[in-house]
């Protein structure tokens, strides 16, 4: 018995033992184990969580980089709107429409005493804005540097807009070969104002040419009281340019023949137009002081009552009739004198020149496309109100042109040629104009006494010089 329960205490025993070195290492190996890789699994999500900030800085910085690349572009004006409201729906809409692409512009607009120092000296520099509006005198100097931008598809592209552009300005803006260098945009026009109670007074027709100015003014003339004409001639004056020169072709005369390269200037065309300022000159129908007139003078000379016949822009009449309404009205408003080969009008034409330095070209000339549409072009010309004409055909059929007082304006379309005619719109010939080769000429017979070939000759060795200088 004792045996027994010895036997069954023994069996216990190493059953107990074997149960308890069986049981105790278990458990300690599993938790280690767990432990452990629980660790690293936290671990590596608090890592990914914490790179989650990171991504979101450098997304910011990415935006900040793109904003830098936004085009900051310039936009300079030489041009004298005369009309303050105009000025600033011009600089709307250019501000709208770089808006519209993404780009910062920078405007800027002057007189020409601020200006041309600027254009220059950026044109010497080649540093020249995106986007400039000047006058188409301009374009030589341009050329001469090499710095107009190929146009030629986005002139064709707008010449599709409100009936095409009129013939003078298209004309203006593109070279013997065919190639536009700049886009059209404002025009010019002018008729001549006469006054119709001194007529009537005399019993005299109005004058329909150039002959009839003379014997009219000789007529009508009553000096100190009054001068029967009022014609520009000072050597320095852009409107004698314009002005004698249109009366070269009235004459059948021009200053280029029609390839361009040939001086056609010594003609009895010249010597006529100039037989005609010298005699108004000699029988005293003109004051003296028109030597030295500016070209604001013979605005002035009629606005005044100076003088009775003038040929000018519609600036004149817009000054009448918000001024003067008595002497508005004894005002004919009439077609540009008319000569043996003609009625012609030397017209003048303000370009939008986007110059081959610009750093942003396709910009540019959207910009330029933008300003350009039918709804700023109709504002312009209501809101100028005859200070310029239009650049396209459908606009010069709008109501406002039938206003006595614009209507010849309108009407002066087909008769209104540029520099260079019968020729191409040449550098020469913008050159020619540009340094008022004609009416030096004028005044070297008015004021040195000169005879017309002395006058002529020199003309023409100034248009040689020009040639050679453009080559």
């Amino acid at each position: 018995m004792r045996t027994m329960v010895l036997s069954v205490l023994v069996v216990l025993m190493i059953t107990s033992l074997l149960l308890g070195a069986c049981a105790a290492p278990t458990p300690q190996v599993i938790e280690k184990v767990v432990t452990q890789e629980v660790a690293k699994e936290v671990v590596k999500e608090v890592v990914v969580t914490k790179e989650v900030p990171k991504e979101v800085i450098v997304t910011q910085e990415v935006k900040v980089e793109v904003e830098k690349e936004r085009p900051q572009m310039q936009f300079w004006v030489d041009h004298p709107f005369y009309v303050k409201s105009t000025e600033g729906q011009l600089k709307s809409y250019v501000l709208e429409c770089a808006q519209k692409m993404g780009a910062d512009i920078e405007y800027s607009q002057d007189t020409d005493k601020v200006m041309w120092p600027r254009i220059d000296a950026a044109i010497e520099s080649k540093k020249l804005p995106d986007v400039l509006l000047l006058n188409l005198s301009w374009l030589p100097k341009m050329q001469k540097a090499g710095l107009p931008l190929d146009v030629t598809e986005l002139v064709k592209e707008l010449n599709g807009n409100m009936g095409g552009f009129t013939q003078g300005p298209l004309a203006s803006v593109t070279t013997a070969d065919g190639q536009a260098i700049a886009v059209p945009f404002l025009a010019s026009s002018e008729m001549q104002y006469v006054r119709q109670d001194l007529l009537d007074a005399k019993g005299l027709p109005v004058p329909d040419t150039w002959e009839d100015v003379l014997k009219t003014a000789q007529a009508i003339n009553d000096p100190p009281k009054i001068w029967g004409w009022g014609p520009q001639v000072a050597a320095s004056s852009y409107d004698a340019e314009r002005h004698r020169t249109a009366m070269i072709w009235a004459y059948g005369g021009s200053i280029m023949d029609k390839d361009g390269k040939t001086i056609k200037l010594d003609s009895p065309a010249t010597r006529e137009m100039l037989r005609v300022i010298k005699e108004a000159w000699d029988t005293n129908a003109v004051p003296k002081e028109i030597l030295s007139w500016d070209d604001a003078a013979n605005n002035k000379g009629y606005q005044s009552g100076q003088v009775a016949m003038i040929e000018n822009t519609g600036s004149v009449a817009n000054w009448l009739r918000d001024n003067d309404r008595e002497l508005f009205d004894s005002t004919t408003f009439k077609a540009f004198p008319a000569g043996p080969a003609g009625r012609f009008i030397q017209g003048d034409v303000w370009v939008l020149f986007i110059p081959n330095t610009t750093e942003y070209p396709e910009q540019a000339q959207e910009l330029v496309r933008c300003i350009s549409q039918p709804k700023l072009a109709e504002e312009l010309m209501t809101q100028m109100n005859g200070f310029r004409v239009p650049v396209y055909t459908d606009l010069t059929k709008l109501a406002m042109w039938e206003n006595r007082a614009l209507k010849p304006l309108a009407d002066a379309t087909p008769n209104t040629v540029m520099p260079g005619y019968p020729g191409p719109v040449t550098t020469v010939a913008l050159e020619t104009f540009k340094q008022n080769v004609i009416a030096k000429m004028v005044s070297r017979v008015l004021s040195d006494g000169w005879d017309a070939d002395k006058a002529i000759a020199e003309a023409i060795s100034t248009i040689e010089r020009i040639q050679k200088d453009s080559q």
